[in-house]
């Protein structure tokens, strides 16, 4: 962990007069002494349960062969200090080959919703801190997404020492699905396609399988791995054993199924609440049942299920492709992307194409046709 002193006072409108210290924290152990300054951080973005479960999202870029590493910007004595405060952060990943550091780093969270900026603090010039700060660790290439309502970034770290290249995308994303007071006012806000099969499917299921929901699925360990292998996108054996292992990290975790009136299992959803939010990690549906819709159905168990809970707000990491996300809360997030002007970070992007997933945020980035690349001098 290393830390630099600033003084944020007039370019980061922060709330308090006097240095703040930017924090660059490489260790898990680190990152979770700052949990309890996170989790109240997080409440004045206004984003409640944003990092509470920090241990479960650390644990998942350790199964994804990923190193952590959060900027933060606090007051107190040092992370392990009981009083220390946050007062703006991001978590950010590693990439690793080999288990060794790329010096390229990606924002964990893709929708910015993790990135706890509150109303006080620019976000535009906390997320050109949080760059210049990892360029000046050794960073050779990051890719930053945060929420901002104000106007485009037109330049970025001047006068930082670095030569750059750089670029932005502005993007709206559905967010988060509203749940109303009731289970048919909530799908009045679907379209009518949507609705039939939501109702379509459920009936069905009922009528041919005895479909049961079970919020509080129990299930074994060797069943959940068996479900995973003949579900409709198996993860690996190593992913599904992370899956559930972690769940006992979670402070609220959900762990929903559907099973037929044999009692075999259909349809598992998880993920957790945190306050009157529900976040679905992830979804596993039987790939032999396809004529059944199963996740439909479970969307449909689930909705009821949240409204009676009291949940107001159904959140889908990593989006969905179901047509609900028509009737998402739409919001803002910027991305910005910057590489280093030297012969190792030119090597980057064609670097990411051969060797990392298509679906990578980087790659996904690289082949968007409508960017507009910029420079920045090193003595600009």
């Amino acid at each position: 962990m290393s830390s630099i002193a600033v003084d944020l006072s007039n370019r980061l409108a922060f709330p308090h007069h006097g240095p703040a210290t930017t924090q660059v924290i490489r260790q898990s152990a680190d990152i979770l002494r700052l949990q309890p300054a996170l989790v109240e951080l997080g409440r004045s973005c206004g984003h409640p349960g944003a990092l509470d479960d920090l241990q479960y999202f650390l644990s998942w870029l350790n199964i994804r062969q990923k190193s952590p590493c959060m900027v933060a910007l606090t007051r107190g004595s040092g992370s392990s200090d009981a009083n220390v405060s946050a007062h703006a952060a991001v978590l950010l990943y590693e990439h690793r080959v080999a288990d060794l550091g790329m010096r390229i780093f990606t924002s964990f969270d893709d929708t910015g919703r993790r990135a706890l900026i509150p109303d006080p603090i620019d976000s535009a010039e906390f997320a050109k801190l949080t760059c210049r700060t990892l360029l000046s660790h050794g960073a050779q290439c990051v890719l930053l997404t945060f929420r901002h309502n104000g106007a485009p970034l037109t330049e970025v770290l001047k006068g930082a020492g670095f030569a750059l290249r750089w670029a932005t995308r502005e993007r709206e994303i559905p967010d988060y699905l509203p749940l109303k007071k009731t289970f048919d006012e909530t799908l009045s806000i679907m379209g009518a396609r949507t609705r039939n099969h939501l109702r379509y499917y459920r009936r069905r299921a009922e009528k041919d399988l005895g479909c049961e929901f079970v919020p509080e699925a129990k299930i074994s360990r060797e069943d959940f791995l068996e479900l995973n292998r003949i579900s409709s996108y198996p993860s690996t054996d190593e992913i599904a054993r992370w899956k559930y292992d972690s769940f006992h990290e979670l402070k609220d975790p959900v762990l929903c199924g559907l099973r037929d009136r044999d009692g075999r299992w259909l349809s598992l959803v998880g993920g957790l609440h945190a306050g009157r939010n529900m976040e679905m990690f992830w979804q596993i549906n039987r790939n032999d049942m396809k004529p059944y819709s199963l996740g439909t159905v479970m969307r449909n168990y689930l909705m009821e299920h949240e409204l009676q809970r009291g949940t107001r707000r159904l959140y889908f990491e990593g989006g969905t492709s179901h047509s609900m996300s028509h009737s998402f809360v739409k919001e803002k997030c910027t991305d910005l992307f910057i590489l280093r002007d030297n012969l190792i970070a030119r090597q980057i992007p064609s670097l990411f194409k051969r060797h990392v997933p298509k679906e990578n945020p980087i790659n996904e980035f690289l082949d968007d046709p409508n960017l507009e690349w910029k420079t920045t001098p090193r003595h600009a």
